[in-house]
């Protein structure tokens, strides 16, 4: 079969329903943040040999994304730099996911004595960084040897944003820390909150904080206060 075959048999199978090989692929839908590099897997154990098509369906398009063969592996113009196959099991990878990339992809493994097709939603979170503030212990709380820093996210999305704190440059942090509650703004955006609790003794080893916001593997938000 040649290549211009075997794309429009692809194309033919986009349009069939997601009740057929499900069991190739994952049932559930898979989610990346806008940005984020995000990971196709095959359920099935990939031979050498075998022909492997991914295919991506959003609204009416429908286009080749990559094709592995035994000889090498073939990218779609529009996805080069983004899309890759992974020659050992099949998986499709997209790096820095974009909101036009949530849609049906089609996976077709055309094998010495079988072809198996999977079907795998993607949908894509559209994220906004959260403005962070760090916040020391006021005058009045050093006197009272109450040391808590204090962290607050705000107007961020989606509410998935985790705050962690670090302390001298490491995450390792060995005193008290604390989340408040995740709280819906009237706009559908976020706000978060963390507090860190220090003892007297510990604060004057302390020479830097810092909040950073996480989600998934993007790059994280953060901000540092210099304390002594």
């Amino acid at each position: 079969m040649d290549l211009f075959s075997l794309k429009s048999l692809v194309f033919s199978l986009c349009f069939i329903g997601p009740s057929v090989g499900q069991k190739i692929v994952s049932e559930s839908p898979v989610q990346a943040y806008l940005g984020e590099n995000t990971t196709l897997k095959i359920l099935i154990e990939n031979e050498p040999s075998n022909i492997i098509t991914w295919n991506f369906k959003g609204g009416n398009q429908i286009l080749n994304v990559a094709l592995l063969r035994p000889e090498g592996v073939k990218v779609n113009e529009r996805y080069k730099g983004r899309a890759s196959i992974d020659s050992a099991n099949g998986h499709l990878t997209l790096t820095s996911a974009q909101l036009n990339d949530s849609g049906n992809y089609t996976v077709l493994v055309l094998g010495k004595n079988t072809t198996e097709i999977g079907i795998v939603k993607l949908h894509v979170v559209d994220i906004l960084h959260p403005n962070l503030t760090l916040l020391a212990p006021s005058s009045e709380e050093l006197q009272q040897k109450k040391l808590t820093l204090t962290c607050l996210g705000n107007k961020g999305f989606p509410s998935d944003w985790q705050l962690r704190w670090h302390v001298n440059g490491s995450s390792q942090v060995h005193w008290k820390e604390e989340w408040g509650p995740v709280r819906r703004l009237n706009d559908d955006h976020y706000t978060w909150s963390s507090f860190l609790t220090v003892d007297e003794e510990n604060w004057k080893k302390i020479s830097s904080v810092t909040c950073r916001a996480i989600l998934g593997s993007l790059a994280p938000v953060s901000v540092t206060l210099k304390i002594n």
